[in-house]
């Protein structure tokens, strides 16, 4: 059986200019489809389907928007005892 690792997805998403949308999944898995299968679950097809994926976790401006650092420090510092999901989005409709 394989591992379970720590996989990060983000999105920022914008389809008409007037709205923005930035979400983000971190959460355990034993690979990026059933990673990507818990953020359908989460989050729904679409945002799924706009996720870049990186395995471990990720800091960049999507995370690190959604979550202050002391909760991305608390998931990497804790990734290998048992599981995590953690699931954000933010959405701003400028229209």
């Amino acid at each position: 059986m394989d591992e379970m690792k720590i996989w990060t997805g983000w999105a920022d998403i914008s389809a008409t200019g007037e709205g923005r949308t930035i979400c983000s999944m971190i959460a355990t898995a034993q690979t990026e489809a059933d990673f990507r299968a818990r953020v359908r679950e989460a989050l729904g097809e679409y945002f799924e389907r706009g996720f870049d994926v990186g395995q471990g976790l990720v800091r960049n401006g999507v995370t690190e928007a959604l979550w202050a650092p002391a909760v991305l420090d608390h998931i990497e510092a804790n990734q290998s005892t048992g599981n995590i999901s953690a699931s954000a989005n933010l959405h701003f409709n400028f229209s």
